[in-house]
Parts: structure tokens; C-alpha cells; sequence
């Protein structure tokens, strides 16, 4: 949340300069994804989010340096090791939970996410206007290879779904890092391309709000105030995502994420019309932090409804490459587009999420008449 600040302030460097320098670490995310979803698949589940998490140990680092090349490292492999997370958290998770629960459960897995990111950003708001960037980087290392010994200490590890012998056989050849055949024969199935397109839109969107809403924010009223925005849209996040999850595990997750996508479409709008008044920018924000969240919520229901035991891992691999592609976009695009003007990076991202809502409509009316 604090990084496009820390570059414009700390760094002197404009928004488009924060969003190149994180566009390659993005990019590497995605890729690694899909090395983590194989990994997650043939190896197991914890082996691979644990190799995740030392991107967490890292990336703290990020605000205790102004070197170039130290940003640039610190940033690539905290790129790298975010897919290996993703890969083995979510596969992690659809594994060890029954479809029937997936909903609540994946509600309260984001908000381990949520929840920290709003507490971090609250305390690094106060941290770094009491003190410096550098003093809140070294906290935020020791914290996070604290975390990451327990979870080495006390988290199970799970038995590993294997692949019929006529697919092994099938992939000998082929093995790979990447196992090039398996995430093929995914993408040629058309519910898992509308579920890259419900990825990759609505993401363009996140990028462009990560990116611009802390520059706003920040300059309408200063770095505690963008620490508290963050704290306040994740905390609003948090019960977005159990909502969303009870209500996807009662009524299934299709209806949900249409309903998310057109609401997260109207506030992008919102935005480009409304930000220079620090009131709605903060109420956009946080609304639609909110149903961004909820809507991936429904993406683990999504991958567990369109893949087989033994291709979770390359289902979450994949979609997350699709995540990584639409954030990326996002980030960079906005950063050259704000110099055109400040209204134009939330318009090209409304645009985007109305092919995302158009993509939800489609899945939900299919379940509709199959259902009927």
C-alpha cells in the first residue's frame, strides 16, 4: 500500500517509475505460479507455500534501501516467491476442505490476508510518521520470519492427489518445471478461460487502484491518513469475504461474483469522476476493496468446480498467471496514464470490468439453464 509513496517521497520518482519497478517481480509472480502449481501437484501442498513465504520474510527490506538494484532483487524474489504461495496456499486449501465448506473457508483464509494488511498499514502509518521507512522494513522482517518458522513448526502436511498412470505416462516426455501439457489442456477448456477472463479483467482494476489510490490519498491528506485508508478498506474486506463465502456455500458461487463484478464496475467509475474529494475517494475505495475481495472469494469454488483432484495446483497456477497478468496491466498502464489525466486510468478499468461482469453474467445464465 505505502510503496508508490515511499517512491514518490523517499525516492523522488513519479507513479509511472513505482509501476515499472514493480511491473518484472508481477510478471515473475504469475510465471512462478505456474512452477507452483506443478511443484504443489507432484510434491505437496506445504512445501511449496512454505518456499512461498520467505517472500514475506524479504520483502520488508524494500524500505530499508534506496539502491536500485537492491529494490529491483528484493522485489523480483519476493515476486517469485508470491506464486509459490499462492500455488501451494489456495491448492492447500481446496484440498483440506470439503467442497460444501469451501465457501466459509476461503472466506477466512483471504482474511488472513486482509486482516494483517489492515493492521500493517494502520502501524505503518504511525510507525513511518514517527520514526522513518527503515525502522517499520526491519520490523516487518523479523515479524514475517516469526511467522514463517511456525508455520515450518505446526502446519500439516497433506497427503498428495496423484494423476491417473495414463496421463504420468502421458507427461513423461513433457516433464518439466512448468509441465507445459497439463496447464494446455486446462486453458483449452472453456470454463477455464472465462475463468482466466474473470481473473485477468477485474485485477486490471486492483492494479490501478493499488497503485493511484495511495498517491491520492497521501496527497489530499498525507501518509497516516493513506495508512488508515488501507487499514479501513481491508477491514471492510474482511467481512466482505465471510459474507460472500457463507453466501457461496448457500447459494453457490456463480450468482455472487456477477453481483460482485457489477458493483465493483460502478465504483470504478466513481472513482474517475469523484477523486479529488478525499470523502469519496476513501468511500470508493473501501466499497470497493470490499467486492474485489468478495469476488475472489468465489475463485477457489470456481477452480474446485472446473479441475480433478490431481490438477488443483495447476488450476490455481493458472489463474493466478491470469491474476498476475491483469494486476500487472493494471499497475503499469495506470502509472502512464494518470499523466494524461487522473480520470482516465478508472475509466479503461471500468471498461475492463464490464467484460469481467459480462464473463460472470455468462457463467451464471449457463448454471441457470443447466439448472432448469
Amino acid at each position: 500500500m505505502l510503496f508508490p509513496v515511499y517512491a514518490e517521497r523517499i525516492l523522488k520518482e513519479t507513479a509511472l517509475f513505482a509501476a515499472l519497478l514493480r511491473a518484472l517481480p508481477i510478471g515473475l509472480g504469475g510465471v512462478s505460479a505456474l512452477i507452483g502449481g506443478t511443484l504443489s501437484d507432484r510434491f505437496g501442498r506445504k512445501p511449496t507455500l512454505l518456499i512461498g513465504m520467505t517472500g514475506a520474510v524479504v520483502i520488508g527490506g524494500l524500505f530499508t534501501t534506496q539502491t536500485p538494484l537492491f529494490l529491483w532483487g528484493i522485489l523480483c524474489y519476493e515476486g517469485i516467491a508470491s506464486g509459490f504461495k499462492t500455488a501451494g496456499g489456495q491448492s492447500y486449501l481446496i484440498t483440506a476442505v470439503p467442497p460444501n465448506r469451501l465457501g466459509w473457508a476461503t472466506g477466512w483464509y483471504f482474511i488472513s490476508m486482509t486482516v494483517g494488511s489492515a493492521v500493517g498499514s494502520a502501524i505503518a502509518g504511525e510507525v513511518i510518521d514517527r520514526t522513518d521507512y527503515s525502522v517499520f522494513g526491519i520490523g516487518a522482517v523479523i515479524l514475517a520470519g516469526v511467522l514463517f518458522v511456525g508455520a515450518c513448526l505446526f502446519l500439516p502436511r497433506l497427503a498428495r492427489q496423484h494423476a491417473p498412470e495414463t496421463e504420468r505416462k502421458r507427461e513423461g516426455l513433457w516433464k518439466s518445471a512448468l509441465n507445459v501439457p497439463a496447464y494446455l489442456r486446462l486453458s483449452r477448456r472453456r470454463e477455464m478461460r472465462m475463468l482466466i477472463g474473470l481473473r485477468v479483467f477485474p485485477t486490471y482494476y486492483w492494479g490501478s487502484v493499488n497503485l493511484l489510490m495511495p498517491i491520492l490519498i497521501e496527497r489530499l491528506a498525507g501518509v497516516k491518513a493513506t495508512g488508515y485508508y488501507g487499514a479501513m478498506s481491508l477491514l471492510f474486506a474482511f467481512g466482505c469475504q465471510l459474507a460472500v463465502g457463507r453466501i457461496c456455500d448457500v447459494v453457490g458461487h456463480r450468482a455472487p461474483a456477477l453481483v460482485a463484478n457489477a458493483i465493483v464496475t460502478l465504483l470504478a467509475f466513481g472513482v474517475a469522476f469523484f477523486h479529488d474529494s478525499l470523502i469519496a475517494l476513501e468511500v470508493y475505495g473501501i466499497l470497493g476493496a470490499g467486492a474485489a475481495w468478495g469476488l475472489s472469494t468465489t475463485i477457489p469454488r470456481f477452480i474446485n468446480e472446473f479441475t480433478e483432484p490431481h490438477e488443483k495446483g495447476h488450476g490455481v497456477g493458472l489463474t493466478h498467471l491470469a491474476w498476475s497478468t491483469g494486476f500487472l496491466l493494471g499497475y503499469v498502464a495506470s502509472g502512464f496514464l494518470i499523466n494524461i489525466s487522473i480520470h482516465v486510468p478508472f475509466i479503461v478499468a471500468g471498461i475492463f470490468l464490464i467484460f469481467s461482469t459480462g464473463i460472470a453474467y455468462r457463467l451464471w445464465y449457463t448454471n441457470i439453464r443447466i439448472t432448469n
